[in-house]
C-alpha cells in the first residue's frame, strides 16, 4: 500500500486520514502550523454595521474562521435577510452550517478569484471579509476593482510548528516510502521548509520532492511551492481536500506501469 504525506490543521487531521484511507492509501499526516484566535479591534464595528443592515455581503475563506466568528459571538440572529453571507468552498459552507449560520452564495471556483468573478456587480456594495492574518491581498483588490467598500476582519493567526513530531513527519517524508505529499495552503507550504531549514536538509527535502507526486490544493499553494523551487505534479480542480486527493491519485495511476 502507498503512503500518501498530508499537512493539514489538527482539527481536519483525522477526518483527512480517512479521505485518504478511502482512496487505498496509508495516511501520514501532521499539523505544521497552529490557529491562534484573535479578536480584531474592529469587531464591534462589524457586528452594529450588520445589526442595523448596513452589510450587504459578508465573505468567510476558510472553515476556521467559520468556527471563529461564531466564537466571537457571531449567531444567525446577528445577520439580516438583506446581508448575503459568501463561503469560499463547500468545507467553509459546512462549517458555517454546522455553526448553524446559513449560507447564500459559494462561488463556482472556490478561490478568491471565484469570488471575485462571482460579486462583478457589487459597485457601493458592502463588503466585509472575515478570514486569517495571511490572507491573499488578491481578494480585496479584486472587490474593490469591482467598485465594492470593503473592510476586513481578522479572526486568527497561523503559528508554524518544527517540534519533535514535525521534524519526524519531515525525515519520512525525506527518507522513507512516501509517494506523494499533499499541500492544502501557501502557509503550510512555508512551514514544512522553514523546519526543513532548521533541520539543515531543505535541499536534500527538495530533491526528494522532485522524485515523487506533489499536490498542491489550489493556485495560491502551487505559487508558494513554485517561489520555494518545487515541482508541482497536480493541482487540484476544486480546491477541496478530498479533490486534491482524487487529482493526486489519477496521477499515481497513470504513472503506474499497467
Amino acid at each position: 500500500m502507498q503512503t500518501l504525506a498530508i499537512i493539514r490543521p489538527t482539527n481536519q487531521l483525522e477526518d483527512s486520514k480517512k479521505i485518504v484511507e478511502a482512496f487505498g492509501y496509508q495516511a501520514l499526516g501532521i499539523a505544521m502550523i497552529d490557529i491562534v484566535s484573535l479578536r480584531d479591534p474592529l469587531w464591534p464595528d462589524f457586528l452594529d454595521e450588520l445589526k442595523v443592515g448596513n452589510v450587504d455581503y459578508v465573505i468567510l475563506t476558510s472553515a476556521n474562521g467559520a468556527r471563529s466568528c461564531t466564537k466571537l459571538g457571531l449567531n444567525a440572529a446577528n445577520i439580516p435577510a438583506s446581508t448575503r453571507v459568501v463561503a469560499i468552498g463547500p468545507q467553509t459552507r459546512t462549517a458555517l452550517l454546522k455553526e448553524h449560520l446559513r449560507v447564500d452564495l459559494v462561488p463556482p471556483e472556490y478561490s478568491s478569484r471565484g469570488i471575485v468573478k462571482m460579486l462583478n456587480h457589487v459597485a457601493g456594495k458592502s463588503i466585509w471579509v472575515l478570514r486569517s492574518a495571511s490572507g491573499s491581498p488578491e481578494l480585496l483588490e479584486g472587490l474593490k476593482n469591482n467598485g465594492a467598500i470593503v473592510r476586513e476582519l481578522v479572526l486568527y493567526t497561523l503559528k508554524k510548528r518544527c517540534g519533535e513530531l514535525q521534524r519526524d513527519f519531515i525525515h519520512e517524508v525525506t527518507e522513507g516510502d512516501v509517494a506523494g505529499v499533499l499541500f492544502t495552503s501557501a502557509m503550510t507550504v512555508r512551514a514544512f521548509l522553514d523546519c526543513a531549514d532548521r533541520m539543515e536538509i531543505r535541499e536534500r527535502l527538495r530533491a526528494r520532492l522532485a522524485s515523487i507526486i506533489v499536490g498542491a490544493i489550489g493556485e495560491p499553494t502551487a505559487e508558494a511551492l513554485y517561489e520555494s523551487n518545487v515541482q508541482v505534479d497536480a493541482i487540484a480542480e476544486q480546491a477541496t481536500f478530498r479533490n486534491l486527493v482524487a487529482t493526486i491519485h489519477s496521477t499515481l495511476k497513470a504513472r503506474t506501469p499497467q
